[in-house]
């Protein structure tokens, strides 16, 4: 019953549209990162000082 409303060109326009959004999540999710740990670094650094 699904395969009949899900076909074959609508899923790999699905691939292709996330394949698309690769190049952009990626170097997002590690500036995330590395802003907590920045974050998470000063932090370390007043509450010793």
């Amino acid at each position: 019953m699904l395969n009949e409303v899900v076909t074959n060109t609508m899923l790999s326009g699905v691939l292709d549209e996330v394949v698309s959004l690769l190049p952009v999540c990626i170097p997002v999710m590690i500036g995330f990162i590395g802003l907590r740990k920045g974050i998470a670094f000063i932090q370390s650094i007043l509450h010793s000082a």
